[in-house]
This record gives C-alpha cells, sequence and structure tokens, in this order.
C-alpha cells in the first residue's frame, strides 16, 4: 500500500469570498505505518482526512493509492470518525459486517469476517447487544472493527478518541497501538492532541494554521512497544514539546 497526496489545495467558497483550507499539501503514508497529522483548529485536519477518504473533492493537486487517483469514497480506504456513526437499531455484530453486505460478501465471509474482528477489537460477548448497551470507548472499537472488516489497504481515523474521557482515551491509544500491530494495517489519523500523535505514531506530519501546509516531518523513534508509561520519559516530553512549540510558532 502506498498513499501519496501531492500540491493538493483546497478552497472553499463563502459569502465572504473564497477560503483556503489547505495549501500545497505533500504527503505519503507506506505499507504498515503509522502516521498522524496534528494541528491547531482551523488548520484544515478534517478537510485533509475527508479529501483522502473521497468525501471532498480537491481544488486542484492529486491523491494517490497505490498509483490509482482518488476520485470518491471507495472500498480501499475505512474511515472512523469521532462520532461513533453506529446504526442505532442494527447489533454490534451487524453494524460490523454492514460494509461487507453493501460489498456483496456471502453470509459465511460476512460471518467469519465479523467473528474475527470482533475477536481483535475483544467485543466477541457483545456480539448481539445493541449500541446504547455500550460505553464510548467500546462503541469506538465497533466503528474500528467495521471500517477493519471490509479490508481496506488504509485506515483513515479523524480524531477518533476526542469525544473520549481522558482515562477510556489513554486506554485507547494503547489498544490501537496493539491492534495496529496485530494486523499490520496501514493507519492515517488527525488530531490536535499532540501527546497522542508522539504516543501513536512513527512519523507526524505538523499542519500550520489556516491555510493548512505541511511545515515539519517528524520521525518518531521510540520503541514500537510502546505502553503509558512512556510518556513520561525525557524522550517522549522532547517530541512533544518540540511539536507545540512548532505549532504555537505558526499560530
Amino acid at each position: 500500500m502506498h498513499l501519496e497526496v501531492n500540491h493538493l489545495h483546497k478552497e472553499f467558497q463563502t459569502p465572504r469570498g473564497s477560503l483556503l483550507a489547505l495549501k500545497d499539501i505533500n504527503l505519503h503514508v507506506e505499507q504498515g505505518e503509522f502516521v498522524c497529522a496534528v494541528g491547531a483548529s482551523g488548520s484544515g485536519k478534517s478537510t485533509l482526512l475527508r479529501l483522502i477518504a473521497g468525501l471532498e473533492t480537491p481544488t486542484s493537486g492529486e491523491i494517490l493509492v497505490d498509483g490509482e487517483r482518488v476520485t470518491g469514497p471507495g472500498s480501499d480506504r475505512g474511515m472512523v470518525f469521532q462520532r461513533y456513526t453506529l446504526y442505532p437499531w442494527m447489533t454490534v455484530a451487524d453494524n460490523v459486517g454492514f460494509g461487507l453486505e453493501l460489498q456483496g460478501a456471502s453470509k459465511f465471509e460476512r460471518r467469519q469476517l465479523v467473528e474475527y474482528y470482533l475477536d481483535v477489537v475483544g467485543l466477541m460477548e457483545f456480539a448481539k447487544a445493541l449500541p446504547k448497551e455500550l460505553s464510548g470507548g467500546m462503541k469506538q472499537r465497533v466503528a474500528i472493527a467495521r471500517a477493519l472488516a471490509s479490508q481496506p489497504k488504509i485506515l483513515l481515523m479523524d480524531e477518533p478518541f476526542g469525544a473520549l474521557d481522558v482515562q477510556t482515551k489513554e486506554t485507547m491509544q494503547q489498544f490501537m497501538l496493539e491492534l495496529w500491530e496485530r494486523t499490520g494495517t496501514s493507519i492515517f489519523t488527525i488530531t490536535h492532541d499532540v501527546a497522542e500523535a508522539v504516543f501513536l505514531a512513527q512519523r507526524i506530519y505538523v499542519l500550520s494554521a489556516r491555510p493548512g501546509q505541511v511545515r515539519e516531518e517528524v520521525f518518531v523513534d521510540l520503541s514500537l512497544d510502546r505502553d503509558y508509561h512512556i510518556k513520561r520519559s525525557p524522550q517522549f516530553q522532547d517530541y512533544e514539546m518540540a511539536i507545540l512549540d512548532a505549532l504555537r510558532s505558526q499560530s
């Protein structure tokens, strides 16, 4: 898998005139990488992710997945939003299998994949539960399982833990690292939480305030076997402070 974003611009038309949200964005994600883009509110992070997902159209530039130009949504890209977007009338298992059904997978294949990914996210015993019976963290695990069940080439996540309390957020961050190591899925996520980005990512793109531009690319040289204790290490804090300083200098 190779995701490539080349000279991406996005401009919106408003009653007050044109608004440039993203300017000359260049980035890439390779097979099996965990990459984050971090920026303050107004840096165009969500717009960038929606463009990669095919939910928005670039003003100029291009987005390629394995050399194929992105022109709209596709099964090669799985999307996880900050809000869980689960169907409240469907069971957990039916939510996870919904995309597979749309793809025309057989009932047997759907059952096999749903069981596998529910096991991966630790929710097998909740297969028959409704979303209203789950905690926030569990709902997000279901959303992640649903995205992964369609076996995308890359998983895109839009501040997936932003709606969670601090303790649940830390638990989910650890869960995502374990999930990434277990599945080998390529992941690109956006966040405004610098510590989260340093904890999760192998590489971090630092975006400027509007218009969003890539100001820095940071390679995170920390052990891949991370847990929350690493956040107290001097090396972790050095990365965090350097990125925070970069963000402040652009405000």
